[in-house]
């Protein structure tokens, strides 16, 4: 008895040093991701995945003067139109830091993988696991096309980095046309992390003997142009590498496009090709529109936590991206400009939906909060609360309890929108949590056989 009341005296000491050597950060694990299509064969392109990552959201464990944690990823991309899984990738990244005030700690990891992909319309997905607690992890679904290129003069897509260098190492792993291309996939830039934005494009079908301009643009969500840039290159070859640089360090804090033209020598675009990125400089403080100063004064006086979770309930109007940059951004005056220009866009109306003041998004989260909560979910993050907050109260609710035969499940019907649509909720677990199982709203799940859910 002795021995046995030692072995678990032994264990309990063991595992509290375990977890005191345990490094567990206190923020969401978050993965950035980003890609760009170039030049293959005739049958396929070549994609490139980006993929990163903060260190300092990244649980590790103490081992021997360093911090150990690891990275598990999935790379899925499915063929929209068979159904058929083109890469179905599972890898474990290392991470290691010896120094958690170190730059290395507060910077970000990158990693990038390449496939040959068939000409289609695709889907891809990757999930991001923090590999010592499974719990935390981080997951992107969006769809791309991969096409042929046509055989007069083109560029492949544009990737923005933060740095490119001239490099021999072809067995480093971001090594590219002689040139070491650092990707970027947070895609944001400012005088804090990236003052300046390297961008890499490949132009294919070129006249050797002909001059080209070459003409970079910052645009903004006008459509006009905040910054330019122009050069003439003669290239001397058919196919060939285009990397640029743009400082960016005095255009104020935003969501802005990058757009890269190729032209003749008296203007005439050739082709273009463009991305999204976003700018972070919250040095520069400029007089802002109407309906963003109204916004950030309404912010005013919460804090960074504050601002922190009411982004967080507002997530159904914002996109990906913007939930990763968001993340990264952890002053409260930072937040407070942010979430002053989201306000105000959501107020105008985005992404396809109509426009909702700050006001009352806030009241219809907290009769979410009141009405819908179950199972320790906050009643926001359930389907009815969802709707709710997107599309106000229903006109109608029809409410089914359960019967011998039947899970409880409810109906509700909105006859303004789309001449009438409808959502179908059904309490799966039995235990009031009720979860959308059809609605006839364009861009919501559809499923006409959503009755066998009653059962």
């Amino acid at each position: 008895m002795k021995r046995y009341a030692s072995f678990v005296l032994l264990l309990f000491l063991a595992t509290q040093v375990s977890l005191a050597q345990r490094l567990t950060p206190a923020s969401s694990f978050v993965l950035n991701l980003d890609y760009a299509k170039f030049r293959n064969d005739d049958k396929s392109g070549y994609l490139e995945i980006y993929y990163g990552f903060y260190p300092r959201l990244v649980t590790y464990n103490l081992n021997e003067g360093k911090y150990v944690g690891a990275i598990t990823l999935s790379t899925k991309l499915k063929n929209t139109a068979t159904g058929e899984l083109t890469v179905n990738d599972r890898s474990v990244l290392p991470v290691q830091i010896v120094d958690t005030s170190g730059a290395s700690f507060s910077s970000t990891f990158i990693s990038q993988t390449g496939y040959a992909v068939p000409f289609g319309e695709y889907t891809l997905q990757v999930i991001a696991t923090d590999s010592l607690t499974g719990t935390r992890k981080d997951s992107i679904m969006l769809s791309l096309s991969v096409q042929g290129y046509p055989a007069t003069v083109t560029t492949s897509d544009v990737e923005l980095c933060s740095t490119i260098k001239n490099s021999t190492q072809k067995d480093d792993p971001f090594f590219k046309n002689s040139l070491e291309v650092m990707p970027n996939p947070t895609l944001v830039f400012g005088a804090a992390s990236h003052p300046v934005i390297y961008s890499y494009s490949e132009f294919y079908n070129l006249d050797p003997g002909q001059s080209y301009l070459i003409k970079t643009q910052i645009v903004g969500p006008d459509g006009k142009a905040l910054k330019e840039g122009s050069k003439t290159r003669k290239f001397g070859v058919k196919n060939a590498v285009e990397a640029g640089v743009t400082n960016v360090t005095a255009i104020q804090s935003g969501r802005y496009r990058f757009r890269l033209t190729l032209a003749d020598t008296s203007g005439n675009a050739i082709t273009q090709t463009e991305k999204t990125f976003y700018i972070y400089n919250p040095h520069i403080k400029t007089t802002q529109p109407t309906a963003v100063s109204l916004k950030a004064s309404e912010l005013a006086g919460l804090s960074a936590e504050e601002l922190g979770d009411e982004f967080r309930k507002a997530q159904y109007f914002a996109t990906d991206q913007e939930i990763k940059t968001f993340s990264q951004v952890t002053a409260a005056e930072g937040r407070r400009d942010f979430l002053a220009k989201f306000w105000a866009e959501v107020e105008a109306g985005r992404l396809g939906k109509e426009g909702i003041s700050r006001a009352t998004y806030l009241q219809r989260v907290l009769a979410a909060n009141q009405r819908f909560r179950a199972l320790s979910k906050d009643g926001w993050r359930a389907d009815r609360g969802r709707v709710l907050i997107l599309y106000s109260e229903p006109d109608e609710i029809q409410r089914y309890p359960s019967t011998e035969n039947s899970k409880p499940y409810e109906i509700w019907n909105y006859y303004a929108i789309e001449n009438g649509v409808v959502f179908v909720f059904v309490d799966r677990s039995g235990f009031g949590d009720y979860v959308l199982v059809n609605s006839t709203k364009r861009g919501e799940l559809r499923d006409d056989s959503w009755e066998r859910y009653l059962r």
